[in-house]
């Protein structure tokens, strides 16, 4: 057999395989996340158990602290961002009533657990740099609060957008029904089960 034919047999075999150094650079980057979004977390759950702004600050009971699933990139998505939409205004209800006014961003489309999955993006107000996510899942009739959960993040100055759900949360009326939360649409489904981001909150639930 000659050697060229050896080449091209050898070659899948080399493109799925990573070195040393960047394997070692793959696991600190994973590293570093991992520290940032538990971090954030952290912070969180400080701010609920002292502000008096914290929808824990009426519990009797000590807050020891939010519930999460553990961090993974697998739960980090690209997306597609169709604008055909963006601009237009909607009224949404809040859990007391109240119709809330948003700027439609767009759509963003992306493939979860071999799904082709979407869901409409927002802008609040006149802030044309934070997108706002509402969402429903299968997890929500077991293992995240029922009525849906949120992504708020930044954009990134460029149409790359990825979506972040183990950044997801609930809404403060899931802690304090006193509180007015965006309902989350039964239109905005992703029809997989997201083990990511904040889960059901035990005490009312």
């Amino acid at each position: 057999m000659g050697k060229s034919i050896w080449v091209w047999l050898l070659l899948p075999v080399f493109a799925g395989c990573q070195s040393p150094a960047e394997e070692n650079a793959q696991a600190q980057s994973d590293s570093i996340y991992r520290a940032a979004v538990t971090h954030e977390r952290q912070l969180k759950d400080d701010a609920f158990a002292i502000s008096p702004n914290s929808p824990f600050r009426d519990v009797k009971e000590e807050f020891t602290g939010l519930r999460y699933y553990p961090v993974s990139q697998e739960w980090k998505v690209q997306c597609r961002w169709d604008k055909s939409l963006s601009g237009n205004m909607v009224s949404l209800p809040d859990s007391k009533g109240q119709m809330r006014n948003y700027t439609v961003a767009g759509t963003f489309t992306f493939r979860m657990q071999d799904r082709e999955c979407e869901i409409p993006a927002y802008f609040e107000e006149s802030d044309k740099n934070t997108f706002f996510i509402m969402f429903r899942d299968s997890s929500n009739t077991t293992e995240t609060y029922k009525g849906g959960r949120y992504i708020e993040f930044r954009r990134a100055g460029s149409d790359d957008i990825v979506l972040d759900f183990n950044r997801a949360f609930n809404p403060y009326c899931h802690y304090d029904h006193n509180y007015a939360c965006p309902v989350v649409p039964a239109s905005h489904i992703i029809p997989v089960f997201i083990r990511a981001g904040e889960r059901r909150y035990n005490r009312i639930y």
